[in-house]
C-alpha cells in the first residue's frame, strides 16, 4: 500500500499592511475557541464575532510582530481550496492554533468581508535576537508604532489584564528556561500557526509545519501548545515537551481558572 503523499504548503513573508485584514481574520476564527484564549477571555463575545476594538486590537499586535519578527501567508482561502481539495482527517485538532502569547494593541481597517479573501494559513515567528536587520521601513513602522500606542491604544476589551500578565510573565520564564538550554542565537519562537476553519482536515496543518521547520534550517524552534491532544501532533515532527505549564487564577469563582500549555522545542533538524 503506497503511502498517502505529503502535502506542501508555500506562505510567503508580508512586508505590506494592506494584507493584515486577511490575515487576522483568519487567526479570529481559527483561534476562537481555542483554550488559552477562552481562559484569557472568560464570559466575554467570541474573537470569531466581529468587533472594531477587538479587530483593532489584532491588528496592531499584527503589525508590532512585522516589526520584531516574521510575519507568513499562504494563498488565500479561494486558491488554497481550488489546490487542495482533500477530504482527509488533519492529525492536528480541528481548532489548530498554537499560541497567542503576545496580548499587544491593535487598529486599522475593517475584516474581511468575504470568507474566501481571509488567509488560508498564517505563521508568527520571531526569529534569534539580533537576526531581523534594521532598514528604512522597519524604523518607519517602529515610529509608527510609537505614535499609536500613545494617541490611539489598542485594547482587547473582552481579556482579563491580571490573565495576560500571567501569561506574559510565565511566558518569559518559559524563554529564559529555554535560552539557558540552547543558544539564544539559534533560538526561534513560534508565536502563532493557524489554518482557517474552512480549509482544515486537509493536511495543510502538517504541510505549513514542514514549511516552517525548512525556513528556520537547523537552529532550535520552541512553540506553547495549548491543546493536549496536539501534542502528538508536533512530536511526529520532532517536538519534545520542554515543560508542562499550569496557570492559575486563585481569585476566580469559577472552574475555568486554571489553563495548562505544553512547552515544546524542536533540536534543529527536520523531521517529516
Amino acid at each position: 500500500m503506497s503511502a498517502k503523499p505529503l502535502v506542501k504548503v508555500d506562505l510567503f513573508r508580508v512586508h505590506k499592511e494592506y494584507l493584515i485584514p486577511a490575515i487576522a481574520q483568519t487567526v479570529h476564527l481559527a483561534f476562537s475557541s481555542d483554550p488559552l484564549i477562552q481562559w484569557l477571555r472568560p464570559n466575554a463575545a467570541p474573537w470569531a464575532e466581529q468587533d472594531t476594538g477587538r479587530w483593532s486590537w489584532q491588528y496592531r499586535r499584527i503589525q508590532r510582530i512585522m516589526l520584531q519578527g516574521e510575519v507568513f501567508t499562504s494563498a488565500n482561502v479561494k486558491q488554497m481550496t481550488e489546490d487542495h481539495p482533500g477530504n482527509g482527517r488533519n492529525k492536528l485538532s480541528t481548532d489548530t492554533p498554537i499560541s497567542a502569547v503576545a496580548a499587544l494593541p491593535g487598529k486599522q481597517p475593517a475584516a474581511s468581508s468575504h470568507k474566501d479573501d481571509n488567509a488560508g494559513a498564517v505563521a508568527f515567528l520571531l526569529p534569534p535576537p539580533g537576526r531581523k536587520p534594521w532598514s528604512v521601513s522597519r524604523i518607519w513602522l517602529a515610529c509608527k508604532l510609537s505614535l499609536l500606542d500613545r494617541l490611539a491604544p489598542a485594547h482587547d476589551s473582552g481579556a482579563r489584564d491580571k490573565r495576560v500578565e500571567m501569561l506574559l510573565d510565565r511566558h518569559e520564564a518559559s524563554s529564559k528556561l529555554l535560552e539557558s538550554r540552547y543558544p539564544r542565537q539559534k533560538l526561534w519562537y513560534l508565536e502563532v500557526v493557524a489554518v482557517h476553519p474552512s480549509l482544515q482536515s486537509r493536511g495543510l496543518g502538517g504541510g505549513v509545519m514542514r514549511w516552517i521547520l525548512e525556513h528556520v534550517h537547523d537552529d532550535h524552534l520552541y512553540l506553547e501548545c495549548t491543546r493536549e491532544e496536539n501534542v502528538v501532533f508536533y512530536e511526529s515532527f520532532g517536538f519534545r515537551v520542554a515543560e508542562e505549564v499550569e496557570l492559575v487564577d486563585s481569585a476566580s469563582q469559577t472552574g475555568e481558572h486554571v489553563f495548562k500549555h505544553w512547552v515544546m522545542v524542536h533540536p534543529g533538524k527536520l523531521t517529516l
